[in-house]
Protein backbone atom coordinates (compact mmCIF):
# COMPACT_ATOMS: atom_id res chain seq x y z
CA UNK A 1 0.00 0.00 0.00
CA UNK A 2 1.54 3.09 -0.95
CA UNK A 3 1.24 6.70 0.85
CA UNK A 4 0.30 8.48 -2.26
CA UNK A 5 -3.55 9.27 -2.93
CA UNK A 6 -4.94 7.28 -5.56
CA UNK A 7 -8.51 6.84 -7.22
CA UNK A 8 -11.15 4.08 -5.55
CA UNK A 9 -10.62 1.66 -8.10
CA UNK A 10 -6.64 1.56 -7.34
CA UNK A 11 -7.75 1.73 -3.67
CA UNK A 12 -9.36 -1.68 -5.08
CA UNK A 13 -6.95 -3.18 -6.89
CA UNK A 14 -4.64 -2.72 -4.12
CA UNK A 15 -6.79 -4.28 -1.38
CA UNK A 16 -7.53 -6.82 -3.84
CA UNK A 17 -3.47 -7.62 -4.41
CA UNK A 18 -3.04 -7.96 -0.31
CA UNK A 19 -6.03 -9.93 0.28
CA UNK A 20 -7.75 -7.30 1.68
CA UNK A 21 -11.80 -8.03 0.83
CA UNK A 22 -14.19 -5.37 2.18
CA UNK A 23 -17.48 -5.32 2.76
CA UNK A 24 -20.50 -2.90 3.86
CA UNK A 25 -22.33 -3.48 7.41
CA UNK A 26 -25.76 -2.46 7.74
CA UNK A 27 -25.98 1.10 9.66
CA UNK A 28 -23.12 2.18 7.31
CA UNK A 29 -20.02 0.82 8.44
CA UNK A 30 -17.04 -0.91 6.56
CA UNK A 31 -15.97 -4.27 7.64
CA UNK A 32 -12.14 -5.15 6.88
CA UNK A 33 -11.35 -8.79 6.33
CA UNK A 34 -7.48 -8.51 5.71
CA UNK A 35 -4.18 -10.20 7.18
CA UNK A 36 -3.04 -8.72 10.27
CA UNK A 37 0.24 -7.46 8.46
CA UNK A 38 -1.61 -5.41 6.07
CA UNK A 39 -3.44 -3.52 8.23
CA UNK A 40 -1.06 -0.41 8.01
CA UNK A 41 -1.61 3.14 9.05
CA UNK A 42 -1.85 3.85 5.39
CA UNK A 43 -4.65 1.76 4.24
CA UNK A 44 -6.77 2.53 7.33
CA UNK A 45 -6.17 6.09 6.19
CA UNK A 46 -7.58 5.67 2.86
CA UNK A 47 -10.16 3.34 3.38
CA UNK A 48 -11.69 6.25 5.65
CA UNK A 49 -10.70 8.62 2.91
CA UNK A 50 -12.63 6.82 0.53
CA UNK A 51 -15.21 5.58 3.01
CA UNK A 52 -17.96 6.98 1.13
CA UNK A 53 -17.12 6.00 -1.89
CA UNK A 54 -16.54 2.61 -1.74
CA UNK A 55 -20.06 2.05 0.79
CA UNK A 56 -21.55 3.39 -2.51
CA UNK A 57 -19.97 0.82 -4.79
CA UNK A 58 -20.60 -2.00 -1.75
CA UNK A 59 -24.25 -1.50 -1.40
CA UNK A 60 -27.19 -1.61 -3.69
CA UNK A 61 -29.27 1.46 -4.51
CA UNK A 62 -32.37 -1.24 -4.16
CA UNK A 63 -33.04 -4.39 -4.03
CA UNK A 64 -33.78 -5.23 -8.27
CA UNK A 65 -32.41 -7.75 -9.68
CA UNK A 66 -28.84 -7.00 -11.15
CA UNK A 67 -28.88 -10.07 -13.19
CA UNK A 68 -31.58 -12.20 -15.33
CA UNK A 69 -30.67 -15.02 -12.89
CA UNK A 70 -32.92 -13.06 -10.34
CA UNK A 71 -29.68 -12.13 -8.09
CA UNK A 72 -29.96 -8.77 -6.33
CA UNK A 73 -25.65 -9.38 -4.88
CA UNK A 74 -22.72 -8.74 -7.04
CA UNK A 75 -18.73 -8.59 -6.82
CA UNK A 76 -16.56 -6.11 -7.89
CA UNK A 77 -14.11 -6.82 -9.89
CA UNK A 78 -10.86 -5.31 -10.76
CA UNK A 79 -9.94 -5.01 -14.17
CA UNK A 80 -7.41 -2.32 -16.73
CA UNK A 81 -4.54 -2.82 -13.98
CA UNK A 82 -6.86 -0.97 -11.47
CA UNK A 83 -7.88 1.74 -13.77
CA UNK A 84 -11.53 0.01 -13.58
CA UNK A 85 -13.96 -1.93 -11.77
CA UNK A 86 -16.47 -4.82 -13.86
CA UNK A 87 -18.97 -5.46 -11.24
CA UNK A 88 -20.53 -9.59 -11.75
CA UNK A 89 -23.50 -11.69 -10.74
CA UNK A 90 -22.06 -12.88 -7.50
CA UNK A 91 -24.12 -15.74 -8.26
CA UNK A 92 -23.86 -16.80 -11.94
CA UNK A 93 -20.81 -14.35 -12.79
CA UNK A 94 -22.42 -13.00 -15.39
CA UNK A 95 -21.30 -9.29 -16.30
CA UNK A 96 -23.69 -6.53 -15.06
CA UNK A 97 -22.33 -3.36 -15.21
CA UNK A 98 -19.11 -1.02 -14.86
CA UNK A 99 -19.27 1.11 -11.88
CA UNK A 100 -16.26 2.75 -12.69
CA UNK A 101 -14.64 3.08 -16.19
CA UNK A 102 -11.44 4.44 -16.00
CA UNK A 103 -10.80 5.65 -13.20
CA UNK A 104 -14.61 7.79 -13.42
CA UNK A 105 -17.47 6.60 -11.60
CA UNK A 106 -20.31 6.00 -13.61
CA UNK A 107 -23.28 6.18 -10.77
CA UNK A 108 -23.12 9.24 -8.64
Amino acid sequence: MTGTPMTVAELLADCNTHGVRLAARDGGGLAIDAPQAELTPGLLEALTARKAELLAMLLPTDATAVCRCGSTAWRDVVIHGGQSVRRDCAICGRFANFPIWNSRPLFD
